[in-house]
């Protein structure tokens, strides 16, 4: 069977969406999936995507914004040794971001409130290093060859102005306008997420957005991060074929 290679992105908890998808697409262990950041936040399920794409040898994660700043407030919280402080700037920023789904999945998936808590704070430290040593390990863009075509999966965007390993990334996982406004390298085609589609499709869908003017960027961020609406998209970079899965999909009847 012929490999094929996926691009999803911004899935932010949404893990039964993720279980819906691959099903539908009847992903395999000869396919590839590339996601493009995001995983953590505002969604209900953060921690059961993290575990599940670490045990899939052939799901590929760049870090998004989100990662970055779960990074930075874990690493403070073992700077100064407290844990559970909601009080350091790195914190405030992840949490106006959408992260208290996530820290109060963390608390229960190490069982905050059923084990002493000298018990609890060991359990934590140590899942905070991994989670923090994960995210480290993540690329903040990949370069595919597919079709002939050459790929920058990236989760914001680049500065169009500087060659793309000079890009930081800061800039890789916040951009946004500055990027897909303007012209960058023709001979990249650059998918990315970080923007819902709604912002940038003129009929406000979430759609993937394919750049009428320069013809080499593509939006795939279905805007799960919105609200209580919105959708999955995948790209088969090996077919051009797109598959959604709503919102709604995943809610429980």
């Amino acid at each position: 069977m012929e490999k094929r290679i996926f691009v999803i992105s911004d899935l932010h908890g949404q893990f039964v969406l993720l279980q819906l998808l691959l099903d539908r697409i009847g992903f395999n262990d000869n396919d590839e999936l590339y996601i493009l950041g995001d995983i953590m936040d505002r969604g209900p399920n953060s921690i059961d995507i993290y575990y599940f794409v670490q045990a899939m040898d052939n799901i590929h994660m760049i870090k998004g914004n989100h990662e970055i700043m779960m990074r930075q407030s874990m690493q403070t919280a073992l700077k100064y040794n407290d844990l559970d402080s909601e009080r350091s700037n790195p914190y405030r920023l992840w949490k106006q971001n959408g992260a208290q789904k996530t820290v109060n999945s963390i608390r229960e998936y190490l069982q905050k409130d059923y084990i002493p808590y000298e018990e609890y704070f060991d359990l934590k430290q140590m899942f905070i290093k991994e989670l923090i040593a994960f995210i480290d390990s993540l690329p903040s863009y990949i370069e595919l060859d597919v079709n002939g075509k050459h790929y920058v999966l990236v989760h914001a965007g680049v500065d169009p102005e500087i060659p793309l390993e000079e890009n930081d990334e800061e800039i890789l996982a916040w951009i946004r306008e500055y990027f897909y406004l303007n012209e960058a390298n023709p001979d990249f085609t650059y998918i990315f997420g970080h923007t819902p589609c709604c912002f940038i499709n003129e009929d406000h869908s979430f759609n993937i957005w394919y750049d009428p003017d320069y013809h080499n960027k593509i939006a795939i961020d279905g805007g799960l991060a919105v609200g209580n609406k919105g959708q999955l998209n995948c790209l088969c970079l090996s077919t051009g074929e797109v598959t959604v899965i709503k919102y709604e999909e995943g809610q429980p009847k």
